[in-house]
């Protein structure tokens, strides 16, 4: 009679748990580096993001400033601004309005384009990172002709802005301070002198942002500067506006 052959050797019990836990192992690592390589990925679209809205808020405001418009007037005579606050949000920081040429937003508007834009930060204290930050606002006026301003477009700009300063080149020094043919002022005349009353134009003007950090640990973005000499020259002869060089 001949012998049986052997059966083969089935895994012991040992060898099926080293076997499970090296397995385990390698899941743990892979799950490790999927989930790393996620939040890399939702990192960089969040830095990616944030960037492209800044370069965005710079491109609107420097168009605005590069396309202002005083027409030596009544109407689109005014530029008003300063690093205290004013406007619809007065003591909330800086404040820029102005006139400008930026136009319609899509051709099928109907409007003029010529508008009055107004810049300004709304403070919320949502943020808990950042309480003292505030949302950047432009608000546009685009009938000059209606005694009440009605408020055609109003837009966010920039979130998280701790310090939103504006200043004046008077061509010598820079002004916190500017304000042409405002709504206290009387004359129409090229005198330099203090707030609420009639200035010269300015020969540039200088915004400064700066937002805080996106959390208690972080370091706050690199400020945005954006420097816009100023071209607006009144349109209407014998009006006495001058730039600032020449007061």
């Amino acid at each position: 009679m001949m012998d049986s052959p052997l059966k083969p050797a089935a895994f012991t019990l040992i060898e099926m748990m080293l076997a499970s836990v090296a397995a385990a192992l390698i899941l743990v690592a892979i799950y490790a580096l999927f989930h790393r390589a996620i939040k890399m990925r939702d990192s960089a679209t969040e830095r990616i993001r944030e960037s492209r809205l800044r370069a965005r808020a710079v491109n609107v405001i420097g168009n605005d400033l590069r396309n202002a418009f005083v027409s030596g007037g009544i109407l689109a005579a005014s530029l008003e601004g300063g690093s205290q606050g004013g406007g619809a949000n007065p003591g909330s920081g800086g404040y820029l309005k102005l006139t400008t040429t930026t136009g319609k937003d899509t051709p099928d508007e109907v409007y003029g384009d010529v508008e009055q834009v107004e810049y300004y930060i709304e403070k919320d204290g949502t943020d808990a990172a950042a309480p003292n930050a505030g949302t950047l606002v432009r608000v546009v006026t685009r009938d000059l002709l209606d005694t009440v301003p009605n408020v055609t477009h109003e837009e966010r700009i920039l979130t998280g802005v701790s310090s939103f300063q504006v200043s004046f080149y008077d061509g010598a020094n820079w002004q916190d301070n500017w304000v042409v043919g405002g709504t206290n002022s009387t004359t129409t005349s090229a005198s330099t002198s203090t707030s609420g009353t009639t200035q010269a134009l300015p020969d540039a003007i200088r915004i400064d942002i700066q937002q805080a950090a996106p959390a208690a640990k972080d370091q706050p973005p690199p400020p945005l500067e954006i420097l816009a000499p100023w071209t607006a020259i009144p349109f209407l002869s014998g009006t006495n506006f001058t730039t600032g060089a020449s007061s």
